[in-house]
């Protein structure tokens, strides 16, 4: 065969395969030189004892994952596809699963630019990773617990600087506001500005920022975007969780007026909404052997009081009798007050917090402690709960 035969038989085999579907599949996509920035984040929004929900904002659309392990290099990866297809989004949330209880993890948030989307040989552009965090999975097999609590912040910025001031990251297992950080959900820059951004920088991507729904928060035009920022595996505001001594129980209380109060125009569905959470209360304390276990019930719900509802505040005191609740904070009243067992059919203690106060509560397994302070750090009010016998 002689070199210019040769060089026609590779050219017709080229163009053979070129007209293949197999062939013309796999050339290569438009890979762009830019990068995505991070502007918000990465925060974890939910914590168990075998789970990370890890939340971050950049500032282009991206798909997005975490690389973790429990020491670098960092060798495992996790992603947020739905239904066969990862999300291309500005706002990303990955659950790390099948981790290990009481276990350091480190991670890094990434995500890769989607500069044009088509059917065919969507054109990306780089990667772009946050600074390595960690943070350790609860763990019931831990000997405390410890957490701090703010609530009514209501997008007081000096409130929300001297409260974090009393908050030390690395003596909390988690940070939880109560509820009410705004006066009604009008935008993401609200969300972020009044509450979030400081909240996040604390946390460093480290200790979980749980986040009670308020009554407030159900209020304004971003109201129903709330949860795509505080997300938790079972896709609602209320569920359970183990932490050394505790057991944990997060309600929502949803609004403080009745679904045909004309001031939401018939546009609230509390009442049902509510009802099924009673329901799933009463379920969950029935049936979770941790209710029965643990050395102590907490139960964290915007409005210590319940809330309005259809099912009536005795329904859910009952439910909480039921379930040998220990304690019940909130906040809402904007005035910090404890309630004794015995004063309104409440087998248990019931602490409202103010808005200019911190509750640091901290668990053995045979004392629940909360200490009240002050925005000036000063503290106001201690109260020590003894475990009750098994």
């Amino acid at each position: 065969m002689t070199a210019t035969t040769a060089r026609r038989s590779a050219v017709l085999l080229l163009l053979l395969l070129a007209s293949t579907p197999t062939f013309a599949q796999q050339q290569p996509f438009i890979t762009h030189d830019t990068r995505p920035v991070v502007m918000h984040g990465p925060w974890i929004s939910s914590m168990t004892e075998t789970s990370a929900t890890i939340v971050w904002v950049t500032d282009t659309p991206c798909h997005a994952e975490v690389v973790y392990g429990t020491a670098e290099p960092l060798g495992a990866k996790a992603d947020n596809a739905v239904h066969g297809l990862l999300p291309i989004s500005l706002i990303h949330t990955v659950t790390v699963s099948g981790l290990e209880p009481g276990t350091r993890y480190v991670y890094k948030a990434a995500s890769t630019r989607v500069v044009k989307m088509k059917a065919y040989w969507p054109e990306k552009g780089l990667a772009a990773e946050t600074p390595v965090a960690a943070f350790t999975t609860f763990d019931r097999r831990k000997a405390t617990a410890a957490f701090t609590a703010v609530t009514d912040t209501h997008e007081d910025a000096a409130r929300v600087t001297a409260v974090l001031k009393l908050v030390d990251p690395g003596a909390n297992d988690f940070l939880v506001h109560l509820g009410d950080a705004f006066n009604g959900l009008e935008s993401e820059d609200q969300l972020f500005g009044r509450w979030l951004d400081p909240a996040s920088k604390l946390a460093a991507g480290a200790v979980p920022l749980l986040y009670l729904r308020g009554n407030h928060e159900m209020r304004g035009a971003f109201a129903r975007n709330l949860f795509d920022y505080v997300p938790t595996p079972e896709d609602r505001y209320y569920y359970a969780r183990d932490i050394g001594p505790l057991h944990l129980i997060v309600l929502d209380t949803g609004e403080d007026k009745p679904d045909d109060t004309n001031v939401y125009s018939r546009l609230n569905k509390v009442g049902p909404y509510r009802t099924a959470e009673l329901a799933w209360l009463k379920t969950h304390a029935a049936t979770d052997a941790r209710v029965k276990a643990a050395p102590f019930r907490v139960v964290l719900a915007h409005q210590p009081d319940w809330g309005w509802t259809t099912d009536g505040e005795p329904a859910w005191t009952a439910a909480a009798n039921a379930a040998k609740v220990d304690l019940v904070m909130g906040g809402h009243f904007h005035r910090t007050f404890i309630r004794k067992p015995g004063e309104q059919g409440n087998d248990y203690h019931v602490v409202a917090l103010g808005q200019d106060a911190v509750a640091q509560v901290t668990s053995t397994a045979t004392e629940l402690t909360v200490t009240i302070l002050d925005k000036a750090g000063a503290v106001v009010q201690t109260l020590v709960i003894p475990a009750k016998p098994r």
